[in-house]
């Protein structure tokens, strides 16, 4: 008898080894429901509720290739029909292309082990492309995909059920636009084109890649990983080509997050908010539109003498009107196609509007959410509740502790974000506990022009936001408010009293208070749009260029000093560059520019930057 060599022996002993670590069916499906419930089963389950993937009575065919991202979709399928509210069926089919033996049966082991029952079927598709020169994938994966839909439907199937992930949906995205000059994503759900009645679904469509080599890896698992023919034949490399690109994305990917590490997420996102108004021409259903089709000169003249600013208006006013009432028939489509919402309601302009166009649209299925707290100003929750009563939309509010959320006190530059991402986590809470498909908030196309840190916390969320989906500006928003009779349609722009504050300086609810008192008594002098910023003991007083002359009026400025003095202010300052939003992110481009060019003005004066 032939004697093991002193490797064969390490090998065996490995493999022993491995067997009697392996963990059973039951211990993996324990693991999905907690130790990785959040990044896979949820966002599973997630995917499936957002874009509507899976329906009662389905009959869902898992098709299984054999790799990790196909094998936990059959497994989270299973978690799925074990625990869902309504009855659908599944399949589970792996296609043999003609694999070989070793391929097939680790497969088949796999399947066994996690419990996952096939219906293994054969094909020659290998076979059939094999000598075919050019785009030999690419055919393979069609008729793959054919002989899929053949097999489900003959089993009774509506739907096949694909496995591609988070990270595949944003490589495609890159692919198409820097090698194939196109704007296109993967699309969640799909339509086939030629098995009437059939649909493909993608349910792991918000997994990230990662999260799914971990799961494999806990546990243990090792899956096919390519078992083509043609990989192993290297006169088919140039028909690789595809392959390498994604391999070149990934890496690309990867560098793009050093630099900026919510990259991917705005990749994502980025094809959920595309303006059909700043796109130069794009296809729907085979037919192509270009701006020009649509586009036609102001229907105004005005004279040169006019002056620039009031011809200005006027032709926005004149032009938008059509435009703005377009783009309010897209949002209420928009917001049908949603079936539920829970709408974060401040009071202001743009949520007013928006909740109102929702009510029009969904009728009940509507209702307001709004959070109380010291950084926003109390008479903004009382119009509030005297809107949602008058209109009768049903209002819940929660009492909102801000200066608990890790770091929003220290206020630094991503302080929106910590305090966005906190809000409506609890807004989103109280959407699913009363049965809300989607929390809808109501930022527009001209906060995309401000650094605005809140609205990244607001995509990783899933929030939607319809009026920039709409395409819908601030003008706009304001005329159609008009139209509707609202209450806030000339109501100033506002935002969180935390806003005020110069970025390090820290927050505190008294010197919320002493902002909040100091607008508050502005108002009631009648300065409508201004904003108190604070510096320290500092305020500094910004209003529009004209209101300058009835500010610095005698009587109004000794008034001021006086109240705001009272308010706890050491210093009243006037800002002569006048009311503008996002003043306080000036800090931010200063910094940027001594980082590149070095600190300008630092200790320059006598006293060495120390007061003299």
């Amino acid at each position: 008898m032939t004697q093991m060599s002193e490797n064969e022996k390490n090998h065996v002993e490995h493999e022993n080894n491995h067997l009697e670590h392996e963990k059973n069916y039951l211990e993996i499906e324990q693991d999905l429901r907690k130790r990785y419930r959040k990044n896979l089963w949820c966002r599973f389950t997630k995917a499936i509720r957002e874009y509507e993937l899976v329906q009662e009575g389905d009959c869902i065919a898992v098709c299984i290739s054999g790799g990790k991202d196909s094998m936990l979709m059959a497994k989270l399928f299973q978690e799925l029909k074990r625990h869902n509210k309504f009855e659908f069926d599944v399949k589970f089919l792996v296609m043999d292309p003609g694999y070989k033996a070793e391929n097939r049966q680790l497969i088949e082991h796999n399947a066994k082990r996690l419990n996952i029952p096939l219906d293994v079927f054969a094909s020659d598709i290998f076979e059939s492309v094999f000598q075919i020169e050019n785009s030999p994938c690419y055919l393979c994966a069609r008729m793959r995909r054919g002989h899929l839909y053949s097999r489900a439907k003959e089993l009774g199937c509506n739907k096949i059920a694909l496995g591609h992930h988070y990270d595949d949906v944003i490589e495609t995205i890159l692919m198409g636009m820097l090698y194939g000059a196109q704007v296109q994503t993967m699309m969640p759900k799909l339509h086939s084109t030629n098995f009437e009645g059939m649909e493909l679904i993608r349910p792991m469509y918000l997994i990230r890649e990662e999260h799914i080599e971990a799961w494999r890896d806990y546990n243990n698992l090792h899956f096919l990983q390519c078992a083509c023919k043609f990989t192993e034949n290297s006169a088919f490399r140039g028909d690789l080509e595809n392959t390498s690109k994604r391999r070149e994305i990934k890496q690309l990917i990867r560098q793009l997050r050093k630099i900026n590490p919510f990259v991917e997420n705005n990749i994502f996102k980025s094809v959920e908010n595309v303006n059909l108004s700043t796109v130069i021409a794009y296809k729907q259903e085979g037919v192509r539109h270009h701006f020009l089709d649509a586009y036609a000169l102001p229907a105004c003249r005005t004279t040169p003498n006019e002056p620039q600013k009031k011809r200005i208006q006027t032709d926005v006013l004149k032009t938008t009107s059509s435009q703005a009432k377009e783009k309010l028939l897209i949002l209420k489509r928009h917001l049908q196609e949603l079936g539920s919402v829970a709408v974060a309601f401040s009071g202001g302009v743009d949520s007013t509007f928006l909740l109102k166009a929702a009510r029009e649209a969904l009728g009940s299925r509507v209702v307001a959410v709004t959070a109380k707290s010291c950084v926003f100003p109390k008479h903004e929750w009382t119009e509030a509740e005297a809107f949602c009563q008058k209109e009768q939309i049903p209002l819940y509010s929660f009492e909102a502790e801000v200066l608990a959320v890790d770091g929003f006190t220290d206020n630094p530059p991503d302080r929106c974000y910590r305090c966005k991402k906190a809000l409506f986590e609890e807004i989103l809470h109280i959407a699913r506990s009363h049965g809300i498909a989607h929390v809808i908030e109501g930022s527009n196309m001209d906060d995309l022009g401000d650094y605005r840190p809140g609205m990244q916390a607001i995509a990783e969320l899933g929030v939607k936001s319809p009026l920039r989906e709409a395409g819908l500006y601030k003008q706009e928003i304001r005329e159609l408010s008009r139209e509707y009779g609202l209450p806030t349609w000339e109501k100033p722009s506002y935002a969180c009293l935390a806003s005020r504050f110069v970025y390090g300086e820290t927050i505190t609810k008294e010197k919320l208070r002493m902002v909040e008192q100091a607008e508050q008594f502005l108002m009631k002098k009648g300065f409508r749009q201004m904003r108190v910023r604070l510096h320290g003991t500092l305020a500094r007083i910004e209003v529009p260029a004209e209101d300058f002359e009835g500010i610095m009026q005698e009587e109004t400025r000794a008034e001021i000093i006086a109240a705001f003095r009272e308010y706890g202010f050491s210093y009243v300052t006037f800002d002569l560059q006048g009311y503008r939003t996002g003043s306080m992110n000036q800090t931010i481009e200063d910094k940027k520019y001594e980082a590149k060019h070095g600190t300008v003005f630092k200790d320059s004066s006598p006293c060495g930057g120390r007061g003299c």
